[in-house]
């Protein structure tokens, strides 16, 4: 089953647009007819939801609004565009089918501002919550060349990949800090728990015991003493982590960090350099001034070290550096990137280089996050049995050594 847009006229002759569920386009037809309508033009909705079964939003960088929701919303922008229905009649539509409230409250108050006479993209500024700098300057360009509803298709398709690029990277991350997590627990809880009755018991037998052993009880001891300091001080690390984070010098040391981390950092790299290559395609590609598309792509790439080199390329170009050689003073883009950008400057087909380049590197980040995870298992699994292994046979090397002293005993007599 498919989702169609479609325009139809009454039996009244009021012109009526809507969506609607079929198999193909000819029982689409076949249902508006038997409701008496007169078909004026019917087009497959070319949702990201119907292509890719995409579910709840994600989170956008530029807002509340999720860039799977965004994704989806565009695809069902361009049809209803397509489809000749009315602006104005087509976002009040959407406003009232999308699930997600920011969204539509700024729908409906973009179609509110359209009845009164301002421009889409005008409109769509006033609602940064849910459409970033990059997409109102989109449309506006769209608005300006009179090709809106090929800008939107290509909106859609850029969030969607941008969504896909961060579904692989956050799968990538989540099992691994899943299992540290679980490994916090558990070590957690053997400390609590099973040491101290282990304490108990050498306690009462009056054995000395091993510097492990005693190491192991001592941290038991401290943690159980000192719970609630303990507790205060992992909600106070947690704050203050996450305050760092908001702050501009946090998220260029945390985002300086990723790009540096030994397994996750290629990942990372690449992903960062796939969503700038796509951005400043798409961007070039719509004909905007290529000033703008610098400033755009810097407040867009994901990454504080990388939005800074391309602030530095800015400032190059301004002083009239060529593109190419402009990125490659900063040193911070792989040489793939600049031959590219090299080949697509020099032929006049810069947005079409970057797109490739793109998707090259889309297609390493899934070879990547694959070969990821296949590689992170068994590390989790030696980290798991390492650690859960050293407490546990910290607190059983007491027995093993009285029974190795049992058996010397027994050998003298």
């Amino acid at each position: 089953m498919a989702n169609y847009a479609y325009v139809a006229r009454s039996q009244t002759g009021e012109e009526i647009s809507g969506f609607l569920r079929g198999e193909t386009q000819d029982d689409v037809v076949a249902s508006l007819h038997r409701q008496g309508m007169v078909v004026l033009h019917v087009v497959e909705s070319r949702t990201v939801g119907a292509r890719r079964g995409l579910g709840l939003p994600a989170s956008f960088v530029h807002g509340t609004v999720g860039a799977r929701e965004m994704a989806l919303f565009s695809s069902q922008f361009a049809t209803v565009l397509e489809a000749g229905i009315p602006l104005v009649r087509g976002l009040r539509g959407l406003a009232a089918d999308t699930p997600n409230r920011a969204l539509s409250r700024a729908l409906f108050d973009v179609t509110a501002r359209l009845e009164s006479g301002e421009h889409l993209a005008d409109a769509m500024a006033r609602h940064p919550n849910a459409f970033s700098r990059m997409y109102v300057s989109m449309i506006r360009a769209g608005e300006r060349a009179g090709t809106l509803d090929e800008i939107v298709n290509q909106l859609a398709v850029y969030l969607e990949r941008v969504d896909t690029i961060q579904s692989k990277i956050r799968s990538a991350m989540a099992y691994p800090l899943f299992v540290m997590g679980f490994v916090l627990l558990a070590a957690v809880f053997l400390l609590m728990e099973v040491v101290p009755t282990f304490s108990r018991i050498y306690g009462d037998m009056g054995q000395e015991l091993p510097a492990l052993t005693r190491t192991v009880i001592d941290i038991s001891d401290f943690i159980r003493g000192n719970a609630a300091l303990a507790g205060l001080g992992a909600v106070a690390l947690a704050v203050l982590v996450t305050a760092t984070v908001r702050t501009r010098t946090g998220r260029m040391v945390i985002d300086t960090a990723l790009l540096r981390l030994p397994i996750f950092g290629p990942l990372v790299r690449k992903a960062v350099m796939s969503r700038f290559a796509r951005t400043l395609g798409i961007l070039v590609r719509s004909g905007l001034p290529i000033m703008e598309c610098f400033d755009m792509v810097s407040g867009s790439a994901g990454n504080l070290v990388v939005a800074r080199a391309i602030g530095e390329a800015r400032v190059h170009v301004a002083n009239g550096a060529g593109i190419t050689e402009a990125f490659r003073r900063t040193g911070r883009f792989p040489e793939m990137v600049l031959q590219m950008m090299a080949t697509g400057e020099d032929s006049g087909t810069l947005d079409r280089m970057l797109l490739k380049t793109s998707d090259f590197y889309d297609r390493q980040v899934e070879a990547a996050a694959a070969g990821l995870a296949a590689l992170v298992e068994p590390l989790m699994v030696v980290l798991v049995g390492g650690l859960i292994g050293f407490i546990v046979v910290s607190m059983f090397l007491p027995i093993f050594k009285l029974g190795d002293a049992v058996m010397r005993g027994g050998a003298n007599l």
